[in-house]
């Protein structure tokens, strides 16, 4: 079911936010497929940050400049997983988090 998650790309003042609700890696795919994904400044991270969300070639095409992980502290998942977290550290991407920050809020 997640992979029929709502996936939402925002375009504000030439700022592009992308939110990935709880899609995972084969609805990164397919977008890939699809083509024209541009340079993104706001990524909210799909599925909290697991394992199957966030994957390397879809983050290498999208670019980041922040990602948002929206997940629960100590949840029983362990979300987000530490892959997740190191693949947006290889692109460059700063990662905010819900459960050390609380409520993130984002102004441009």
């Amino acid at each position: 079911m997640n992979e029929r998650s709502v996936v939402l790309l925002l375009l504000e003042d030439n700022r592009k936010i992308l939110l990935m609700g709880d899609a995972g890696d084969q609805t990164e795919k397919t977008l890939l497929e699809l083509g024209g994904l541009p340079d993104i400044d706001i990524l909210k991270v799909g599925h909290h940050g697991s394992k199957y969300a966030s994957t390397l070639p879809f983050l290498e095409r999208i670019k980041p400049e922040l990602a948002i992980i929206s997940v629960g502290k100590g949840n029983r998942y362990g979300h987000p997983t530490q892959e997740t977290l190191e693949r947006l550290e290889r692109v460059g991407t700063e990662i905010a988090r819900t459960d050390q920050e609380g409520i993130i809020e984002v102004n441009f």
